[in-house]
């Protein structure tokens, strides 16, 4: 009977306890937070041109200049380097896609190297961009910029003959 009494009587503080976190919880307070998303097409960047200098004629002495600018697909050579014509010359072109209005933010090294026959020649790139571009368009609708790349280089009358190639990445994301 003892035992009996006892749990009666913590089941009966039990209670009164709960009573008072009843109370408790009666004085609570509460508040909403709103949820938002804004969705956007994927950026995206697509080669149209790849930037080629053509077949040039080396000088017969000390150094030659070889260039494209990023405004234009015909190559300049000068100090007795020779562009030989019809070939085909062209400066790089990107093609970038994405949310219209968006600011995409770029990324291109300054030089990049050609190689060929045991030898490399470093090109200048020039690019018509900055860091950053502004898509075409306006939000919710399509937009896309284009960007172009030039290059100089310096030739030197020693320069091994023969073809020289290489590759440099541009990269773009959303700001």
């Amino acid at each position: 009977m003892k035992k009996a009494l006892a749990s009666a009587a913590i089941a009966a503080g039990l209670m009164v306890g709960g009573s008072a976190f009843a109370q408790s919880a009666a004085n609570t307070d509460s508040a909403s937070a709103s949820a938002s998303v804004t969705i956007v097409r994927p950026v995206t960047i697509t080669k149209t041109s790849d930037l080629a200098f053509g077949r040039i004629v080396k000088p017969r002495t000390g150094t030659g200049t070889v260039s494209i600018a990023n405004s234009s697909n015909s190559v300049v050579a000068g100090s007795g380097a020779v562009a030989l014509s019809g070939i085909t010359t062209s400066r790089a072109a990107f093609t970038v896609d994405g949310e219209g209005g968006q600011v995409v933010t770029t990324s291109i090294p300054s030089t990049m190297t050609l190689s060929g026959n045991n030898d490399s020649i470093t090109v200048n790139l020039s690019p018509d961009f900055g860091s950053t571009v502004t898509l075409s368009g306006s939000s919710a609708s399509a937009g896309s910029a284009t960007l172009n790349v030039g290059g100089s280089f310096d030739l030197a009358s020693s320069r091994a003959s023969g073809a020289y190639t290489g590759s440099f990445t541009v990269s773009v994301a959303y700001q």
